[in-house]
């Protein structure tokens, strides 16, 4: 004789979920009862208004912008203790990592040594403080997805962060996305997988962590900064863009760029500085809060460019008063022939002297015909805005 079985009660979805649901660590829901009477701390930043701690700050730039320049500026402030100053502002912390996965260790010491010259800083006080990994020679992913969409953090990435624990470093550098990205760049959920692990170690480590990228076509002419899936931007929570301006017009030949503060979760978006770059140090000529971009002005050939230096350089010299009539009375001039001369010199071309002479005189025709020189024999002089 079979004996009867009692049929089990089948469980509901939702019950299976409550089950599996208890197996496992309860979610660390807000017990808003804890801050009755206090007040939680400030939010802290590494550089005040501009890239906060505990989270991640993307530095997006043009190629050649100068943005690794910028952040190994930042290194050398911090290892300065507050000696030296990023961008007018005290750095709150000492010591930083940072991968840079398309430089070597020549080029990166170079610029470290450039940097030191042109603040001021001695290269031997910031060894201690700044460590840095040459990326060239090896893959430099520091994460990727295996085929069930997992995100895995490589051997590179922990060896990152076990130095930032035995150095107690404030900042850690990636430099830069594409190259450390294991995944697909417009993928908005592998993105977006990638960059909250990012703030997750941002936030676990007590750091700042500084992801330098590249913009897109579109992002640079958007004056946005971003690539790729929108989750680059999303997620970071500064959002910082180096751009080199239109108008390279500085007396001493220095780089011009514009580095905006496009977004920020923590403080006030907006802030831009005007900065010119020797390749060692930058200079700020301009900050404030979203400063206009100078508009696209007339674009110089080489040898337009040196009868402009030679101009401005016979006029520091040699400067005669205006005379008034056909000439602004506000300028200072130079005689022609004197510019002509410091032209010569400056090798406005390289070749024979009629070739000089035919360089020269081609070179003034055309810095006339954009509205950059004025000529009034016998002096010349340098045109500005009121001018034209």
């Amino acid at each position: 004789m079979i004996e009867a079985v009692a049929k089990l009660p089948q469980r509901s979805e939702p019950e299976q979920r409550l089950e599996q649901h208890a197996e496992t660590e309860a979610f660390p829901f807000l017990n808003l009862g804890e801050w009755a009477g206090c007040e939680p701390d400030e939010r802290a930043f590494l550089v005040r208004g501009l890239i906060p701690y505990g989270c991640v700050t993307a530095l997006y730039g043009d190629g050649g912008s100068g943005k690794t320049l910028l952040a190994l500026w930042l290194m050398v402030c911090m290892a300065s203790r507050s000696s030296a100053k990023w961008l007018d502002e005290t750095a709150l912390g000492w010591k930083s990592v940072g991968l840079f996965a398309e430089d070597d260790a020549e080029e990166i010491v170079r610029r470290l040594h450039r940097i030191c010259i042109g603040t001021g800083v001695d290269f031997a006080a910031i060894v201690p403080s700044v460590i840095v990994l040459p990326g060239v020679g090896f893959d430099t992913i520091i994460a990727y997805f295996t085929d069930t969409g997992e995100l895995v953090l490589t051997p590179l990435m922990y060896a990152l962060l076990d130095r930032v624990r035995a150095e107690a470093a404030s900042l850690l550098v990636i430099d830069y996305a594409a190259a450390v990205f294991g995944g697909n760049e417009i993928d908005r959920s592998q993105v977006s997988a990638f960059m909250r692990r990012l703030n997750a170690l941002a936030k676990e480590h007590d750091i700042s962590i500084l992801l330098l990228g590249h913009p897109s076509v579109d992002g640079m002419k958007g004056g946005r900064g971003t690539s790729g899936s929108t989750a680059w931007r999303n997620q970071a929570r500064a959002f910082l863009h180096l751009s080199v301006d239109e108008v390279q017009d500085d007396p001493e030949e220095r780089r011009l760029l514009t580095l905006a503060l496009t977004k920020s979760n923590y403080s006030r978006a907006g802030k831009t500085f005007r900065l010119a770059s020797d390749g060692s140090r930058f200079d700020i000529l301009e900050a404030g809060e979203g400063i206009p971009r100078k508009e696209k002005g007339v674009r110089l050939s080489a040898s337009q460019k040196v009868a402009l230096k030679a101009l401005n350089q016979c006029i520091a010299d040699e400067a005669v008063r205006s005379p008034g009539g056909a000439i602004p009375t506000h300028v200072q001039c130079a005689k022609t022939v004197l510019w002509r001369e410091y032209a010569y010199r400056m090798e406005i071309s390289d070749s024979s002297p009629e070739a000089r002479k035919k360089a020269f005189s081609r070179a003034v025709k055309e810095l006339v015909a954009k509205g950059v020189v004025g000529v009034v024999e016998p002096l010349a002089w340098i045109m500005d805005a009121g001018d034209k």
